[in-house]
This record gives C-alpha cells, structure tokens and sequence, in this order.
C-alpha cells in the first residue's frame, strides 16, 4: 500500500509538471483535469478486464453444459433393410389329409364265422387296400378294383369258442385244401395249415371292428404297396366284409 501511494504521488507530480508545461505551449489542460482522464482510463480498463472475463468464463460454461447434457434427441429406428433381412417365421406344414372311413353294407361289426369268406380291408387308408395272398405263396396288399380270390380269407377258432383263430384262405388250393397265414420272421406268407404252430395263431385287438390283426405276434400293416410285421399297436386296423362263402371241407 505504501508503494502504491508512493506511485501516486511521484504520478501526480508528473501530471502536475506535464500540466504547467502543457499550459504554457497550449496542448494540455491543467493538472486537475489530467488526474481525472487518468483515472477514468484505468476505471474503464478494469472495467473491460472484467467484462472479458465474464465472457470467457460464459464460454467454458456453454461447452460443458453441451458436453455434459445428455441430448433428448429420440433413437432412429430401424433402418427398413434391417427389418427385411429378418428371416420370416417358417410356414406350418400342411396337416396331413383325413382318409373318409369307406362304409360298406357287408361290413361285420365283429367278428366273422369260420363259414364266411371275408376281405381284411383297411377302411380308414388311403386306397382302401386289401390283404391278399399272391400266387407265389406271400402276403401282399391289393387296391379293391385289382381283387382276385387271393383276396378271400376265413377265420377259424383254433378250439370252439377260442380267442385265437387261424387265418385261412377263403378258396381251397390245388390239392383240395385251404392254406393258413403264417409269420416266419418278417416274412409274411400261406402254408399248410398246423393248428399248433404259433406263428398260425392270430389274435384280434380291439372291442369291435375294425380290429387290428396280430399274426404271429406281429401286427399286421397294410399300405398300398404292401403288408408288413410290426409291433402290436401300430398295425392297420382292419374291418372284415363278407363277400361269400367259405371252401373249407374240414368246417
């Protein structure tokens, strides 16, 4: 504070000599006058000082307020071409087609007499086919329109009122007698007919027809190309359709 005052007045002292010396040439006022300048120059440049600082300091408010706002801007949505890109949900499979049950007026709603010459007809299959007994002595399938003789059975109890039957064939053969359906391993085929052979023996699941044929052990599956052994349950259920009399001369 001393040498500020000290600085004053060495100041005014000069002001007071450049006063008198300006007097006397005309160029300057008095030395009163020359203060008041002064001070109003050093006034208005702390004045400007201030000002630009207040300035500076505004600015580096601006830049971390842009910084440090988070911006309210909504998020673009997906572009169209990500969208087509997703892969489509897979189309369901068509569901299979329902087979009409054939209805036929000789169909028995059990079980057929052993004097009855029937078709094992698959009625709930596509193409309705039959089981038929071809020429060189195995087990087929036949389409209804294509039915020879081969596709005539009757089924004859092992023992009168017996649950297990014989599956004859509904016309005698070249030496006067009916051959039975038997199961050798996964081949289906006619032979002599042996009332103790236990791949003769044929059972009927189910309550009433259409029944599921089990031959053997085996159940007996019909398509259109042909019979097949599989296990007991998955085998073609098969309605019996009287279609004449029986040839059995032991019956």
């Amino acid at each position: 504070m001393a040498e500020r005052g000290e600085d004053e007045t060495g100041l005014d002292r000069h002001l007071a000599v450049l006063g008198d010396h300006g007097a006397r040439i005309g160029w300057l006022g008095p030395p009163e006058q020359l203060r008041r300048r002064g001070e109003r120059r050093r006034r208005n440049g702390r004045l400007a000082a201030a000002a630009s600082g207040l300035a500076v300091v505004a600015v580096l408010a601006g830049v971390y307020a842009t910084q440090t706002v988070p911006s309210t801007e909504p998020e673009p949505l997906a572009s169209a071409s990500a969208s087509a890109s997703a892969s489509p949900s897979p189309s369901p499979s068509p569901s299979p087609s329902v087979v009409v049950p054939k209805v036929d007026p000789s169909a028995l709603p059990g079980v057929p007499t052993r004097d009855q010459a029937v078709w094992l007809q698959a009625t709930t299959t596509g193409g309705y086919p039959l089981l038929t007994a071809l020429p060189d002595g195995t087990l087929s399938a036949a389409a209804e329109d294509a039915a020879t003789d081969g596709a005539l059975f009757a089924l004859a109890p092992v023992s009168p009122g017996a649950k297990q039957y014989q599956l004859k064939t509904g016309k005698v053969g070249s030496g006067g007698e009916p051959g039975c359906a038997v199961r050798d391993g996964d081949r289906l085929a006619i032979t002599a007919c042996d009332a103790a052979s236990e791949q003769q023996r044929v059972v009927l699941n189910g309550r009433a027809a259409p029944y599921e044929v089990v031959l053997g052990g085996r159940a007996l599956k019909l398509t259109g190309t042909g019979v097949t052994a599989v296990a007991p349950g998955q085998g073609t259920p098969l309605t019996f359709i009287v279609r004449g009399r029986a040839e059995d001369p032991f019956g």
